[in-house]
């Protein structure tokens, strides 16, 4: 019987080739710069050109927490250090780690290098946990990381799950869930040390001991898109400013949903569903305290156990197009607060017959120069009657009361 195996040395025959479609070999990049007739120009024949030596690329495959190298069993365990193993076999300027179906325990923080991809295989499965005993905080970030598909899994005993200490990275499809501490937190510690211009895309966050989200001081220019969060101690607390949020989402957490503090100036709001915040008994949808120029623009504030809004010493506060029904006491309520605009909402009670929301505006203090316009805000839809404006020039105009 004939062997199909070539002798040792001896090169085997070609083999007849199908030819393949056109445009087949060549990279998406080619196929879709300037458009299809790139495309089709691309497959005539042209003459033979010599290719340069050297110019190959290749990319370096992400390297497994199963590669034998690192030997992760991802079973729960601490496998902290093996992790530092697999870091350090990444080349100097950077590199993928990709994290299988399995529960990654960590007993010590875990240091992120600069330009770290981190990859899991399955936002449900691939999980990030603390070894048992261990309560402190898991992962924090480097500049320029990816961190995706990773469920961070507290056990309501860990520390923060994740800390972002470093400028520039990008955090997207992430679950957290039960965090014995703050989910996410931002931590700066100066002009070098940043943790700014961060990008969090995509983020389920629930069921957490401490703050969904806490950006601390030297945490600016940081940007959510597609946030949810749920049935933490709050939702949302920032001490900075010029952050971007847009499709956010804070229910059931046990004080307030959004809360603004010391430096939080300057930071934009859209499209947000505050709702059912104020679970212990108080709390407002969003609670601003001694911070100006934030805007709310878009959305709904629900069901909230104090006010929709409350805005306190925040000037400069604009409030609109938003829906603002059935919270506990106002709508808004402003307190020594100066040079706000509230335009274009509508606010009410879900119920005439049996109102919940007490007024729609009430403000307090020394709460001078507002702008109140174009809203839908009828007396008898609360259960106190209309608006309650304290201070000097203010503008009231335009309003359905």
């Amino acid at each position: 019987m004939e062997s199909n195996v070539s002798p040792p040395g001896v090169v085997p025959p070609a083999m007849p080739q199908r030819p393949g479609p056109a445009g087949r070999g060549l990279g998406r990049r080619a196929l879709f710069a300037g458009g299809a007739g790139a495309a089709v120009a691309a497959t005539l024949p042209t003459a033979a050109r010599a290719e340069p030596t050297g110019s190959a690329v290749v990319r370096e495959a992400a390297l497994s927490l199963r590669d034998p190298r690192v030997g992760c069993l991802l079973d729960g365990s601490d496998e902290a250090a093996k992790v530092a193993v697999a870091l350090s076999l990444l080349p100097t300027e950077g590199g993928e780690i990709f994290q299988p179906v399995g529960r990654l325990g960590l007993g010590s923080e875990v240091q992120f290098p600069t330009s770290l991809t981190w990859t899991g295989e399955n936002i449900g499965a691939a999980i990030i946990q603390p070894a048992p005993g261990y309560t402190g905080r898991l992962i924090s970030s480097g500049t320029y990381n990816q961190i995706s598909n990773v469920h961070f899994y507290g056990k309501r005993t860990s520390g923060v799950l994740l800390t972002v200490r470093r400028p520039r990275s990008t955090f997207h499809h992430l679950h957290f869930s039960n965090s014995g501490s703050h989910a996410i937190e931002f931590v700066g510690t100066g002009e070098s040390t940043s943790a700014h211009g961060n990008k969090i895309t995509d983020v389920n966050i629930e069921d957490g001991v401490g703050i969904g989200i806490f950006v601390n001081a030297w945490a600016y220019d940081n940007e959510f898109l597609n946030v949810w969060v749920g049935e933490c101690q709050t939702g949302l607390r920032l001490h900075d400013g010029a952050c971007m949020f847009d499709n956010l989402h804070v229910w059931g957490c046990v004080g307030s949903g959004v809360e603004l503090r010391n430096s939080a100036n300057r930071n934009i709001f859209q499209n947000v569903y505050l709702e059912s915040n104020g679970t212990g008994g108080t709390g407002n949808g969003a609670d601003l305290w001694q911070v100006w120029g934030n805007q709310f623009i878009g959305g709904r504030l629900w069901r909230n156990a104090s006010n929709g809004i409350g805005v306190f010493s925040s000037g400069r506060t604009r409030i609109m197009g938003l829906d603002i029904h059935e919270n506990g006491e106002s709508g808004i309520r402003g307190g020594d607060s100066g040079l706000c605009q509230v335009i274009g909402n509508q606010i009410y009670s879900d119920s005439t017959a049996s109102p919940r929301q007490d007024r729609p505006i009430v403000t307090v203090g020394t709460s001078n120069n507002w702008i109140v316009s174009n809203n839908v805000m009828r007396a008898y839809d609360h259960a106190s009657g209309g608006i309650s404006l304290v201070g000097a020039n203010n503008v009231v105009s335009g309003n359905i009361e």
